[in-house]
């Protein structure tokens, strides 16, 4: 994180790419073994906010609009205002600043 690119998948062996795709809180990351996509797993419903960060969306709930996220079960929408993929958030919140003092 605070690094672009995110990921470098001939920099680490598999097992450990699998497991930072794995974390990625927006879904931007994604992978497939043999061709099958890998899905994340099913969660409960969840809005939660990141320290200086976006709302992170877990477990499906849908959103509305005529930007669907490509991966339903997790996404991140932005708060700075900063993102240029609003309604996503795409990192503009470390090189903006942003800084939340409530949350």
């Amino acid at each position: 994180m605070k690094q672009e690119p995110w990921i470098d998948p001939d920099g680490d062996p598999a097992d450990q790419t699998i497991a930072t795709v794995d974390m990625c809180p927006s879904g931007a990351l994604s992978y497939s073994i043999n061709q099958v996509a890998q899905q994340a797993e099913s969660t409960m419903p969840c809005i939660r906010i990141l320290k200086d960060g976006p709302y992170v969306v877990t477990g499906g709930p849908q959103l509305i609009g005529d930007r669907a996220p490509h991966i339903a079960e997790r996404y991140t929408l932005c708060r700075c205002g900063a993102s240029k993929n609003k309604p996503y958030c795409d990192g503009s919140h470390w090189n903006s600043g942003f800084k939340d003092d409530k949350n």
